[in-house]
């Protein structure tokens, strides 16, 4: 047993045995240079070009939601998609459709190596359609994303339930992958929220469907990944919301301590609003929990923590968990639901080690935070193997009851701190969808997303480490679990593991019945990799 590197007596489970690596090569030395020097042109170059291409889509939608309003016919784009579907259709191209939208835009660790110019369909669908405050919903298209929201709902005293981090995050990419916030626990996941989708299935035509029109095809969307068509509308539930969060920062200094507290409230019968953990080591961690406040109350401080010139959320998190006493702050709302974008939650601490430096975030700190489209972008194929062999990038979906054992797992297999803790409600739907429905026939479920993002420790102390076999382990528990892999990451699970793991049945079920076979690409051609095609150090060829 090992020591906390926090002043916490409690021993930590000693690492896994590995070998020692030989000594680095001189080539090993200089791709490891080369990496840690890349903040570099981050700065230089990354950062400058993000803020240009928010700033000239900032511009895009406001000129659409004032000045073109009255010239902007959604109707018309569908038509047009349509009629780029007919013309493959005649081409006779064996390529199955895709969206044309570069993979470097994609929030994923591939980047659509399956893109070609005869199959991918333009889809330039940006904008909010409608705000319907009686019927408390919000019709946009897909491409919209989760910052443009925001700032468009939130200053009218509206949101959707769950807002997952990231700016680049879209609509149409949650609804067919996944989406969750701390929220999750009492809305579920981010298709959970979603009222009703009109998509353009395989034969051509636009379906409209709902959790009562079209019911099969509604609830085979999710976890589709773009292998039943193409959505074109997507109307979500929005809920009233108040200025401020009132957040409670709750120092946990023992795993167990941080398993049942984080348990307690996630099933309470009167959660939080929000509820999330994040864990710094293998026994240290600070939850929080947060609830929709009208003014800063008198029992915390006001935090402004979206100011560009603000220490980062986990930093500043992180802190706080030194103190023998719970800290309540009250924060913007805006401010709070963003808190990890500027940081990239901690990503950041390896693409810019510098940036919570004062001294960068109150003179570079507007320009935060790096693109994730321009990062993929000025990466090269020696930089992504760099990247996939010596890091970790996954998100885990397991059962609540199963925290422990999978917090304990992700040590041994990956040793990667700070890792995120975020609860989800699994929910009962007729018919079921990907996810299986609660066990002992319950309406809602508990799980936990832990999300491992890093380096893993084997790495830090140059010891043999393979990602492959480390992420099959974790994949081959969360099977036998009833747990889930999110589609963005990496997986190494063949197609039958796949469907061990989701229930496809609906999904496959729906693409035969709306002609998408043939049409579209089936899921476990996007996410699943094929490994006897690659060499030892062809990751690249993956993204």
């Amino acid at each position: 047993m090992t020591s906390s590197k926090f002043a916490n007596p409690l021993p930590v489970p000693e690492p896994r045995q590995r070998k020692k690596l030989s000594p680095p090569s001189s080539q090993e030395k200089l791709e490891d240079w080369l990496m840690d020097q890349r903040w570099i042109a981050v700065i230089l170059l990354v950062l400058p070009l993000n803020y240009l291409f928010t700033a000239y889509w900032g511009f895009r939608d406001f000129m659409v939601r004032t000045v073109l309003s009255p010239f902007r016919s959604h109707e018309r784009t569908v038509k047009y998609i349509q009629a780029q579907i007919q013309k493959w259709r005649e081409s006779g191209s064996k390529n199955m459709l895709c969206t044309r939208r570069p993979g470097a835009f994609m929030v994923t660790l591939r980047d659509g190596i399956y893109k070609k110019k005869d199959n991918a369909i333009d889809l330039p669908l940006y904008d909010i359609l409608e705000l319907d405050t009686k019927k408390k919903t919000v019709k946009v298209e897909p491409s919209v994303n989760i910052g443009q929201l925001t700032r468009f709902l939130i200053p009218k005293g509206w949101c959707i339930p769950v807002i997952p981090e990231y700016d680049d995050l879209t609509m149409g990419g949650m609804l067919n992958g996944y989406g969750i916030e701390g929220s999750s626990h009492k809305y579920g996941l981010f298709n959970d929220i979603v009222v009703s989708v009109d998509i353009i299935v395989g034969t051509g035509e636009v379906v409209h469907c709902s959790r009562t029109e079209n019911a099969d095809l509604f609830y085979a969307l999710p976890w589709s990944y773009g292998g039943i068509g193409f959505a074109v509308m997507i109307e979500l539930e929005i809920i009233p919301v108040k200025k401020y969060c009132r957040l409670v920062y709750e120092p946990m200094r023992t795993v167990d301590e941080m398993v049942n507290r984080f348990t307690e409230l996630a099933e309470s019968q009167t959660p939080p609003e929000y509820l999330e953990g994040i864990q710094y080591d293998f026994h240290n961690g600070i939850l929080t929990h947060g609830d929709f406040a009208d003014k800063i109350g008198t029992d915390g401080v006001y935090n402004a923590m979206g100011k560009w010139w603000k220490p980062w959320f986990h930093r500043h998190a992180e802190l706080l968990m030194h103190k023998d006493h719970p800290t309540v702050e009250y924060i913007p709302l805006r401010d709070y639901l963003h808190r990890h974008t500027r940081s990239l939650y901690w990503e950041g601490d390896l693409i810019i080690p510098i940036g919570n430096h004062w001294l960068f975030r109150h003179t570079l700190g507007w320009l935060m935070p790096p693109s994730v489209t321009f990062l993929k972008l000025t990466q090269t194929k020696a930089q992504r193997d760099h990247y996939f062999h010596k890091h970790i990038a996954q998100d885990y979906l397991l059962p609540l009851d199963k925290l422990k054992e999978g917090l304990e797992l992700s040590h041994d297999v990956y040793e990667v701190y700070p890792l995120w803790l975020c609860p989800h409600a699994v929910l009962k739907t007729t018919p079921q969808g990907a996810v299986r429905a609660p066990i002992n026939d319950q309406k809602i479920e508990q799980y936990v997303d832990i999300g491992i993002w890093g380096v893993p420790g084997a790495v830090t102390r140059r010891e043999v480490y393979d990602a492959h076999e480390a992420n099959r382990e974790y994949e081959t528990w969360l099977r036998k679990n009833r747990g889930y892999q999110a589609m963005y990451a990496i997986s190494e699970m063949t197609p039958e593991e796949f469907h061990e793991m989701f229930d496809m049945t609906l999904y496959k079920n729906a693409r035969k019945k709306y002609g998408s076979e043939g049409v579209f690409m089936d899921v476990t051609q996007k996410v699943l990799v094929n490994k006897s095609k690659l060499g030892n150090n062809d990751f690249a060829k993956l993204v």
